[in-house]
């Protein structure tokens, strides 16, 4: 294997000088750059990166979060904030949390041994623990999904409490008069109790009440399962805004298997318009969230703070659009 010594005797000049071309230093001339570069070349000299990063103090390395890789939304943010990162010469190292919460506090411990610049986390919900391992973080964290300006900590949310708002208007504005919600887990602030909230809030202008708000995960057969529950124990319903798409498509296909005609006798709404929501039948009504413009956004907060800009308290809020299709047209 080649050394620098090697590469050094060939192009005549000193290691030195190697040295400082391949880490890209200032105060070395075009003409020896490029005999230098054309020696690395013919020798097949490969540079030792770990050594190189301890020396620039820079890995290049972006540590990104996720609860799990086979959602919609958080394929979409990591291609939106990969196209950034490695536009700006980055690369994303990708850890899935299986939604446990012990992982999360886990790898930022470990991402912050690995010596990423920074982290960018898809956060389930926000507890103390979580807050401080975040602020106890030697490099810069950004949440996507989760609001954490209270705390100082930068974000990158979707307006939730907005979207429960608008949800409860187009079921009232379909007919619908006995309203219930399919949520995931209550300490996710930003899916379950904002969303449900907002809900709230459109109803109680429309002098109607939720009749239900029954909790689940994020999968399908969650959805199916709690739309079979709120059948049986609220037989009356004839609206349903689930916290998610595939909630929702879960819930559709309980619905169907009653005999109900989703779309005429129970309207049902998404949220995200994940293609499963274009390909199920009848098409699901949702919201569209641009995941990845939240990607984006929050890659772009981050190397601003990796070099040293956007350092005070900030928050971005993205909107959303009404997706119509047959389950409530």
């Amino acid at each position: 294997m080649a050394s620098l010594h090697d590469v050094a005797r060939l192009a005549g000049v000193s290691k030195s000088t190697v040295s400082r071309v391949i880490n890209d230093e200032y105060g070395v001339k075009e003409s020896t750059k490029v005999k230098v570069l054309q020696a690395v070349s013919e020798c097949g000299y490969v540079v030792n990166q770990v050594a190189k990063d301890l020396k620039s103090q820079k890995t290049n390395l972006i540590g990104v979060i996720v609860p799990r890789v086979s959602s919609h939304a958080t394929a979409q943010g990591v291609d939106g904030l990969t196209k950034i990162l490695e536009q700006n010469g980055k690369h994303v190292l990708l850890a899935n949390t299986h939604q446990m919460h012990a992982k999360e506090l886990e790898y930022i411990r470990i991402f912050n041994q690995k010596r990423v610049e920074g982290i960018i986390f898809y956060a389930t919900h926000l507890d103390m623990p979580l807050i401080k391992e975040i602020q106890n973080s030697a490099v810069p964290v950004v949440l996507v999904g989760q609001d954490g300006s209270l705390h100082d900590i930068p974000s990158v949310v979707h307006d939730d409490t907005r979207v429960g708002f608008e949800a409860g208007n187009r079921l009232v504005a379909a007919g619908c008069q006995r309203v219930g919600f399919i949520g995931v887990q209550s300490d996710d602030i930003a899916v379950d109790v904002q969303r449900g909230q907002g809900l709230e809030q459109a109803l109680t202008m429309h002098n109607q009440s939720l009749v239900c708000h029954l909790r689940g995960d994020f999968s399908i057969e969650s959805g199916h399962r709690l739309a079979q529950q709120a059948m049986r124990d609220y037989p009356q319903l004839d609206g349903l805004f689930c916290a998610t798409d595939r909630l929702a498509v879960g819930a559709v296909k309980a619905l169907q298997a009653a005999g109900i005609q989703v779309g005429k006798q129970v309207k049902v709404l998404g949220v995200g318009n994940d293609e499963l929501a274009f390909v199920s039948n009848p098409g699901l009504s949702t919201f569209n969230y641009a995941f990845d413009k939240a990607g984006e956004n929050a890659a772009k907060m981050l190397l601003d703070r990796i070099a040293g800009q956007g350092q005070e308290m900030s928050k971005v809020v993205l909107t959303f659009q009404n997706i119509v299709r047959e389950t409530c047209a």
